[in-house]
């Protein structure tokens, strides 16, 4: 629809009013005869028709000198660590990670690779926030790990394999068991069904998988109580610091001899190790700075993607243990 001059002259003041005297819409209105729908309907014109020009100075998401030091400390392929304010929420640190992580992550993918994906808070931000780049298409995603509990949320490796799926319109294929069973029986018995060992196949041909890294204070499992306090203590007595998809590690990335190693479903640490790219994904990381550094040590992952407070925790713990050496 054309506009005449006086429509343009009026969308000029208008503009002017609002950008620049800083005046609500309801004060516009007033001033010009105009209901506030009006005006409204007017500033948005004024941005399709380039009266108004909203320039923004370049920001980064990223912070490079963290990713670089980090990069050497814990000898990855890639770090990535994204800026996020001291005062900022556990859900708003999760949000960022995933928001600005998803574009970075979804850069490593390419068509009909086999991607894994464990469940978790972070990775949910992140994987309801990736598109495919430059046209990747025809992703197998394999589930990591079972179900956590009972009750499917939208943080399980079942929801978000499925999600991941669909948007890189590839194929979803499902560990259907829960992550602990009862005993090692039950466990040997579910890895004979066709079901399970087709997914334990992917495991060996995975080109990328995604994991979170919980600690025994912060992890899916303490959120889902599915550890109790008795089994915290015997997972302390066997010096574990750190789960990946419900196996618990200690300080050199070993597994950790416990009862939980002969009854979960997911896939081994070993085997994580032989994919050639393990993306670590960690929001509200200050709490998990040993579990990080240990999963690193153990070489399960090859990238982090972590906020900035959580990177900064992991300098001063590299730092602290540099003084105690020299000491």
């Amino acid at each position: 629809m054309p506009v005449n001059e006086g429509q343009d002259t009026l969308l000029r003041l208008v503009a002017k009013l609002y950008y620049i005297d800083n005046l609500g819409q309801s004060e516009i209105a007033e001033l010009v005869g105009l209901s506030r729908s009006q005006v409204s309907r007017l500033l948005t014109r004024s941005r399709e028709r380039g009266v108004v020009r909203i320039s923004v100075d370049e920001y980064d998401p990223r912070n490079r000198s963290l990713e670089n030091q980090l990069q050497d400390f814990l000898k990855m392929h890639r770090v990535y660590v994204i800026k996020v304010s001291r005062d900022s929420t556990p859900a708003v640190v999760r949000y960022s990670v995933g928001y600005f992580g998803a574009s970075l992550v979804s850069e490593l993918f390419r068509s009909n690779m086999v991607v894994g994906l464990a469940g978790g808070r972070s990775i949910y931000e992140l994987v309801n926030r990736i598109e495919p780049v430059g046209g990747t298409m025809g992703l197998t995603v394999a589930q990591l790990m079972g179900n956590v509990g009972p009750e499917v949320v939208r943080d399980d490796a079942i929801e978000l394999c499925r999600e991941l799926a669909q948007r890189f319109m590839g194929t979803f294929i499902a560990l259907s068991v829960p992550v602990h069973v009862d005993n090692v029986h039950t466990r040997d018995a579910l890895m004979q069904h066709e079901h399970i060992s087709r997914v334990w196949k992917l495991f060996d041909i995975m080109d990328v998988a995604l994991v979170g890294i919980g600690s025994l204070q912060d992890s899916m499992f303490i959120d889902r109580k599915m550890l109790t306090d008795e089994d915290i203590r015997k997972l302390l007595q066997r010096n574990a610091v750190g789960e990946i998809c419900g196996r618990f590690y200690d300080p050199d990335g070993q597994e950790c001899d416990t009862d939980y190693r002969d009854r979960v479903l997911s896939i081994g640490l070993n085997e994580l190790r032989g994919i050639n790219e393990v993306i670590g994904v960690v929001a509200n990381a200050e709490s998990r700075v040993f579990a990080i550094c240990a999963a690193a040590r153990g070489g399960m992952i090859k990238t982090l993607l972590i906020d900035e407070i959580g990177a900064l925790a992991i300098l001063k713990k590299a730092e602290k243990d540099r003084l105690q050496e020299i000491a």
